[in-house]
């Protein structure tokens, strides 16, 4: 007999659960399933930023809602995430990088955010350890901040299931099934679950998912590499930095660093299919694009990535030489942090989209399906609120935001 449901989440990663745990407040019977184990794939592998700076104007008024999920994030799920409010920053070393700085303080303006350029001198007083020899300026936005990626969308999953939620790890969703127009059931490799209302949530596997019902999702995965540090020893500000690399040091001293600029696709046959709506954005990223031919492309030929039990948790190969280069760059900005020796690194696959915004969208056909992902790198500070926006979109039947900008029909 099949289990019945009123949502049946889709992902585990940081929207997925916050989706699970909204649905869960507002008394939805929810399930939530995920092939491998919650938090398994690049939810948990991103740098922890938590920020309004730099993002698409569409996004801005969502994040600074989701700022305040965050400021009560540890009281609301009873549990710590390491949420920090310190701040982003995004030092720029050329003139290139300082244009692209000063033409977000208007949108910083028109929305009231706490974002400031900073001289090097300024820059200097709040990084104590930092030569600032090289740095021209810097775009600091105070009221960001960070979390461990690795707490948070298993605090959303234990609180979902403490509000009645059903958490199915290591089941993966086969097809979603449809009838009269309007989806039903999901039908997963330990049985059926039917329901009312999907949500898909599932990072970069969204696309696989949808491919039955002839709904374009063109998105690529892009490899983004970390690696952690020892303990170093000076005390840097906690907060996100992004510079000649990127870095962050987490509360036990350790620093994650990652490449800052490089974007790395693994080619696969979804590349081919999808290239000419990523040609402008490789176009204008044509300096921070690598491409690699190797076993993800065989794999891909070979239909490993259409079988969701094949791979439970996507874990490809860190890019060890941009990351040396990574901590080499960390050193000319921190030398006396070194030497620096990584303990471990990792590597994930974003669900980037041609315009690199997300799509949050209730499907017109079927009938009760909703999409939330291809977040394209910026899906972890934001996530809550995305998980709040799709609960509300299933138990109100409305958002109190602009979704035009985020619908899955502009990929037409």
């Amino acid at each position: 007999m099949a289990l019945q449901f009123d949502t049946v989440v889709i992902g585990g990663g940081i929207v997925g659960t916050a989706t699970a745990y909204y649905l869960a407040r507002a008394g939805k019977r929810v399930a939530l399933v995920e092939k491998g184990r919650i938090n398994g794939e690049q939810s948990s592998r991103n740098w922890g930023a938590v920020r309004t700076q730099g993002r698409d104007p569409s996004q801005i008024q969502m994040m600074l809602d989701c700022l305040q999920i965050w400021r009560g994030i540890e009281a609301e799920l009873g549990e710590s995430v390491d949420w920090r409010e310190q701040g982003q920053m995004r030092v720029n070393y050329d003139r290139k990088m300082t244009e692209r700085s000063e033409a977000f303080m208007p949108i910083a303006r028109e929305f009231g955010l706490t974002t400031r350029l900073l001289t090097a001198g300024e820059v200097a007083e709040l990084l104590p350890y930092y030569d600032a020899r090289d740095c021209q300026s810097a775009l600091f936005t105070p009221t960001d901040g960070s979390a461990e990626p690795e707490k948070v969308a298993p605090a959303f999953a234990r609180g979902a299931s403490r509000l009645g939620a059903t958490i199915f790890d290591f089941t993966s969703a086969k097809s979603i099934d449809v009838r009269n127009s309007a989806v039903c059931a999901v039908e997963t490799e330990h049985g059926r679950l039917d329901c009312e209302t999907i949500v898909l949530a599932a990072g970069a596997w969204t696309g696989r998912l949808l491919k039955p019902f002839a709904i374009e999702h063109p998105t690529l995965w892009i490899r983004g590499s970390v690696g952690r540090t020892g303990v170093v020893p000076i005390e840097m500000r906690k907060l996100v930095v992004w510079g000649k690399c990127a870095y962050r040091q987490r509360i036990d001293g350790k620093v994650n660093i990652a490449v800052a600029e490089d974007g790395f696709h693994d080619l696969m046959l979804d590349s081919f299919a999808h290239g000419l709506k990523f040609l402008p954005l490789a176009v204008r990223n044509w300096q921070n694009v690598r491409f690699s031919l190797g076993k993800p492309l065989v794999q891909s030929v070979m239909g490993e990535f259409s079988d969701f039990t094949t791979h439970r948790t996507l874990d490809p190969r860190p890019d060890w030489k941009g990351l040396a280069r990574a901590s080499k760059l960390f050193l000319e900005e921190y030398p006396s942090a070194g030497p620096i020796k990584f303990e471990c690194g990792w590597a994930g696959y974003i669900d980037y989209m041609p315009d690199e915004l997300p799509v949050i969208d209730a499907l017109q056909k079927p009938e009760g399906l909703f999409v939330a992902a291809g977040l394209s790198g910026h899906g972890f500070g934001i996530g809550p609120i995305i998980g709040k926006t799709v609960s509300d979109l299933i138990c109100k039947g409305r958002s109190d935001y602009n979704l035009a900008p985020f619908s899955s029909r502009r990929f037409r």
